[in-house]
């Protein structure tokens, strides 16, 4: 089982192969070029574990294996690095990856979150290293902010393995079967090791048939395949949901209201980063009236929102015009369950530092 293992994680040594070769050129940088390789591999088996269909069963279930001085010294070196180099992109991605085939998921976290800040939002591999980091601290369940981050990272890099076999799962745990068949058809497609052909083929089966007419799925498999200028299917209309949110401000507050001024009302997986799932544009004459956020309000192909999760729904008055929030806006924040909470109830009744 141990090799059946390691064979799978064939497709992430290819990609520490990227990583590496250009750092061994660098004498100084050999260290983290070896710990590129055994990161990447590392965490490739730990994933692959958690999502195959083996019978791990018989396997001990024992703790994170002792840490080896040569490996605990090469992220002790990367850390040493970034404090000298804090813009180092790709460093920090690398930190990230680290924690994660180290245990230290908190620590992951911090990592790809400042990873994600020095890009903008615009790394795939922090956006998809984050996604993982997730879903191992869940045992392998796919949560709604891990599967937020893989169909960014589709949206990214559309014809990516790594996009492709992540983006597979989110859509499948939110019960879009075709699009999960149809990504890890692509995925097939692109030729992997014949074990994570076999992984594929088996999470496949399990979708149960596929349907009589399949050509939407199978154009949503050829664009996932075809390059990064392919188009993310959206979801189905069976998962996605709408919000209706009826937005009032504090006596207190009103007072400070500008005629026009822009209102901006969006929902966001609580602590994800990233864009929200759904948002709107308005302006403060939509106070004391009701709107409603659907998939229509989407920013990224193959986010909504989907019944049954919880959210943060946030009104706030961007007095600078701009989306990012600043220093006086005027903001209230209501938690919501898509489906289960009727009407929301939001107050803007804050003022931001």
């Amino acid at each position: 089982m141990i090799s059946f293992l390691i064979i799978a994680a064939a497709m992430t040594a290819i990609a520490a192969a990227a990583v590496a070769l250009p750092l061994l050129r660098d004498h100084r940088s050999r260290g983290i070029a070896a710990l590129a390789a055994v990161i990447l591999v590392v965490g490739a088996g730990g994933l692959y574990k958690l999502w195959s269909t083996w019978d791990w069963s018989t396997v001990q279930q024992a703790g994170a294996a002792p840490l080896s001085p040569q490996v605990a010294a090469m992220i002790a070196q990367l850390e040493q690095h970034l404090q000298d180099h804090p813009d180092d992109l790709s460093g920090w991605v690398m930190l990230g990856r680290s924690y994660v085939a180290t245990g230290r998921l908190n620590d992951a976290m911090v990592a790809y979150e400042h990873a994600l800040k020095l890009s903008d939002g615009k790394s795939f591999e922090a956006t998809i290293g984050y996604g993982e980091a997730l879903a191992v601290q869940s045992g392998g369940r796919i949560t709604p902010q891990a599967a937020q981050l893989f169909e960014q990272a589709v949206t990214m890099a559309p014809a990516n393995p790594k996009a492709l076999l992540y983006g597979g799962f989110a859509a499948a745990v939110r019960g879009d079967n075709a699009l999960a068949r149809s990504r890890w058809e692509a995925l097939i497609a692109l030729n992997p090791p014949a074990p994570v052909v076999q992984m594929l083929n088996a999470r496949i089966a399990e979708l149960g048939p596929a349907p009589a007419n399949t050509d939407a799925g199978a154009g949503a498999g050829a664009g996932a395949g075809a390059g990064a200028g392919a188009a993310v299917a959206a979801p189905t209309t069976a998962t996605a949901a709408s919000v209706t949110v009826h937005i009032g401000i504090s006596p207190e507050l009103r007072a400070r209201l500008r005629g026009g001024a822009p209102l901006f009302v969006f929902a966001k997986l609580p602590g994800a980063s990233g864009p929200p799932l759904a948002v709107k544009r308005l302006t403060t004459a939509a106070i004391g009236t009701s709107i409603e956020l659907s998939s229509a309000d989407s920013m990224v192909p193959g986010m909504a929102l989907t019944a049954g999760e919880h959210v943060l729904l946030t009104a706030r008055v961007s007095f600078s015009g701009q989306p990012i929030a600043a220093s006086g806006d005027l903001y209230g924040e209501v938690p919501y369950q898509v489906g289960h909470a009727g009407v929301a109830k939001l107050i803007i009744d804050h003022v931001a530092p």
